[in-house]
């Protein structure tokens, strides 16, 4: 073999060795949503995630809103740690129904999620998420300073089925009373790229009563760094008075 011979070789294996390494270091999204159940896992060091949604509710009361633009961008600043940054953006229908210049923001909330523990086996991945929400905003703002802390568990069941966990308390700003939050969820990979979902989510207050709530709904792989999803929600303690659908994208942006 002549010395161009080889060198065209040797720059070849080069490529071929460089697009591999590039192709296994390629970073897969880890959405936070859909659902109200959070996971353990948070996003990779040094990437900006993006979370967005849109969702209709028609109340127990039998007002209706639309939220068109839940936000949460999601940076990894470690190996296990991410900081949060959230707001929505709401829409109430009024008695002469939807008028645009109603739109209001939703109060301002940051937070960090920490994975403290690698699950293996029977052990769960375990997290903590922080958040404070801020009356910065326009809508719905709290008199003060409202945090929230959580503890998350997750469990992956062979290599399509997932099983998370929460526990926390909530401030809502207003009183010392912190509403308890208790969370189920399950999912199911269909295949590698859809997925489906099932959750209970409860609030518990001593004060304002007790809230019972289930959400299902679809996840769909477009890319590694992005996700579309649909969801549903019921209230079981207001059965055919509450419902609320949706549907988002999950977006890891660098």
């Amino acid at each position: 073999m002549d010395m161009k011979m080889r060198t065209k070789t040797l720059l070849a294996l080069l490529l071929l060795a460089g697009i591999c390494h590039a192709q296994e270091e390629l970073p897969t999204i880890v959405p936070d949503r859909p659902g109200n159940t959070w996971g353990a896992e948070v996003t990779q060091h040094r990437k900006l995630a993006w979370d967005n949604g849109f969702t209709f509710k028609s109340a127990a009361d039998g007002t209706q809103s639309m939220t068109l633009n839940s936000t949460s961008l999601r940076y990894g600043v470690f190996e296990n740690v991410e900081l949060r940054l959230g707001t929505d953006f709401v829409l109430p229908k009024g008695p002469d129904g939807w008028d645009f210049r109603d739109i209001g923001i939703a109060p301002l909330t940051f937070g960090t999620k920490i994975k403290v523990h690698e699950g293996q086996g029977l052990i769960p991945s375990v997290g903590v998420l922080a958040e404070l929400k801020t009356p910065i905003g326009t809508k719905d703002l709290p008199s003060h300073l409202a945090p929230s802390m959580y503890l998350l568990f997750e469990h992956s069941i062979g290599e399509r089925f997932w099983l998370c966990y929460n526990a926390g308390l909530e401030w809502d700003g207003e009183t010392a009373t912190p509403t308890t939050f208790l969370a189920l969820g399950m999912g199911y990979n269909i295949t590698e790229i859809l997925g489906a979902f099932v959750e209970t989510y409860n609030y518990l207050h001593p004060d304002d009563g007790n809230q019972y709530m289930t959400e299902f709904g679809l996840t769909w792989l477009v890319s590694r760094r992005v996700q579309l999803d649909l969801e549903a929600d019921l209230d079981f303690k207001n059965l055919g008075k509450y419902y609320a659908i949706g549907c988002g994208v999950a977006w890891l942006i660098n």
